[in-house]
């Protein structure tokens, strides 16, 4: 007998793999908090416009959101909501079109990996950087990633200037691995 390993389009892949015991099984100690506890509110984000997670997983971090910004503010897509978080709508990322469009502030882009989902993660990049208004941010992956997807040119393209997280005051950075101060940047609409 052969044992196969979940599908990345499974519940069991994101909820019940092992792999994902470094993230916490995205619960509170997932690297993700220390993004929305520590450099969000450093951000001027606009007032107009809403606060975007692409990939809530669990939705311990998009909570925090929530309860900064307000729920009805908040949106989180994810191919699933195990926590049935009410602001999370379930939706297969890889059918976003011009219909989902929505003026975004801010917005993560957490959708599935790089290493498991790359052309879902780049599609999300390209959705998101085209509906995030004048001074809004994208917190994303920055070329430092296992695809060698040049998102630092991609944002520059779009009309953004890129923030490295190797850039910010440490005291922000403090909380969080070097693997993600080197590999993460937030992008901010000119």
């Amino acid at each position: 007998m052969t044992l196969t390993s979940p599908h990345p389009e499974s519940f069991e892949f994101w909820f019940e793999n092992e792999e994902f015991d470094s993230h916490d099984q995205f619960g509170s100690d997932y690297y993700v908090n220390t993004f929305y506890k520590d450099i969000v509110p450093a951000l001027d984000i606009p007032k107009e416009g809403y606060i975007v997670v692409m990939g809530t997983a669990r939705a311990v971090s998009f909570d925090l959101l929530c309860k900064k910004f307000g729920p009805e503010r908040c949106i989180g897509f994810d191919l699933y909501n195990p926590s049935n978080h009410p602001q999370v709508k379930i939706k297969d990322c890889n059918e976003l079109s011009v219909t989902d469009n929505i003026p975004i502030a801010f917005a993560h882009n957490d959708i599935g990996s790089i290493p498991h989902t790359p052309s879902l993660k780049y599609k999300v990049q390209e959705w998101l950087l085209g509906n995030i208004v004048k001074g809004g941010y994208l917190l994303s992956n920055n070329n430092l990633n296992r695809a060698k997807f040049k998102f630092e040119e991609l944002a520059t393209q779009c009309g953004f200037q890129n923030t490295q997280f190797s850039e910010l005051n440490s005291e922000i950075t403090k909380n969080l691995p070097f693997e993600r101060i080197e590999g993460y940047m937030y992008s901010k609409k000119i």
